[in-house]
């Protein structure tokens, strides 16, 4: 439940060009998938954070030859596990009976952040991840949480994948720790793994310089033109 806000202290990486792609318009990561797929024109390296990397992983099964290379922040390629398909389902009855603002202020933002982002920082994220999912609103919770709890299980991308991956943790991340990371990179022989210090699962929000300056790094290191488009 994150908009275009969640890279305001990113801003634009190197010199290609930066294309933001929402993925709210279908309760799929599939259907996300070919929706940017289909908006997005030209060779592809896609930047995911949290639920968007599912969605770069499933773009690189469906049209692995549209896509230079990959960065997969704060993220899982497993499918939903049992015990949160049946959370999302409790979550989605609750929003439906216009619960929406207590789901998001009480179950969702507690687990964003480290311990590390403390005083007007944090509650600036806060204050940030709550207006972002009200402003996106219900229907978008409920079809992002149904993309979610039904999405397939998608680790045999990284496998396939013959571009470059950069693979980005938060050190303090509970909800994607940094030991899923570390077995994503370990699947393919170009992935490089980054685990930034200080940071929960928000890391362009709790350590955008660092965030940046990762990719910035990774990117100046490809073998590529400066034409490709980057989706953030």
């Amino acid at each position: 439940m994150c908009d275009h806000r969640l890279w305001q202290d990113v801003g634009p990486i190197n010199t290609y060009p930066n294309v933001f792609a929402a993925i709210t318009r279908s309760d799929s990561v599939e259907a996300l998938a070919h929706d940017v797929l289909k908006n997005v024109e030209g060779p592809i390296i896609p930047i995911g954070f949290s639920m968007g990397a599912i969605v770069s992983l499933m773009m690189a099964k469906l049209a692995p030859e549209r896509l230079v290379g990959m960065v997969l922040s704060s993220t899982n390629c497993n499918a939903d596990l049992p015990e949160r398909s049946a959370a999302r389902v409790s979550q989605q009855a609750q929003v439906r009976d216009g619960r929406l603002s207590a789901i998001v202020r009480d179950e969702l933002k507690p687990h964003y952040l480290s311990p590390a982002t403390q005083g007007n920082k944090r509650a600036q994220i806060l204050e940030l991840t709550l207006e972002m999912g009200l402003d996106l609103g219900r229907e978008v919770f409920l079809r992002q949480s149904e993309a979610l709890r039904t999405r397939p299980a998608l680790c045999d991308a990284i496998n396939n994948f013959a571009g470059p991956i950069l693979v980005l943790a938060g050190s303090d991340d509970s909800l994607c720790p940094p030991a899923w990371h570390a077995a994503m990179a370990a699947r393919n022989r170009r992935a490089n793994l980054v685990e930034i210090e200080g940071a929960g699962h928000l890391v362009p929000l709790e350590q955008p310089a660092a965030f940046k300056h990762a990719i910035s790094d990774w990117l100046t290191n490809l073998q590529t033109t400066p034409k490709q488009e980057m989706i953030a």
